[in-house]
């Protein structure tokens, strides 16, 4: 997977937590190689970024458009040609992990 395929939309899921979400990615203005976006959860928008390093996808999203409030580590899933993505959310540092599911929108 590279940086352009994770841009897009995407939908997915923290099943443990009765969640849903939807991100809308795009290309970094300011960095190159990475992502910037709008994460829809909870009925509110927050800004995200992110970036894939050596195959790990990390996203990160900012109630406040300052302070990271949600941390987002995942890998693609190999047989999905770079349409699904599989890891672990984080609220805070001291939060227990939850997994999410994330697949591209077409």
């Amino acid at each position: 997977m590279t940086d352009k395929q994770l841009q897009g939309e995407w939908r997915g899921s923290i099943p443990s937590l009765n969640d849903s979400v939807h991100l809308v990615l795009g290309p970094h203005p300011e960095w190159k190689g990475t992502v910037k976006g709008t994460i829809e959860r909870d009925g509110s928008t927050h800004p995200m970024v992110g970036d894939l390093n050596n195959g790990v996808v990390t996203l990160e999203e900012s109630a406040d458009g300052t302070r990271i409030t949600g941390t987002w580590l995942g890998e693609v899933i190999p047989s999905s040609c770079g349409r699904e993505i599989r890891g672990n959310f984080q609220a805070s540092e001291e939060a227990p992990a939850q997994e999410f599911m994330l697949r591209k929108q077409p």
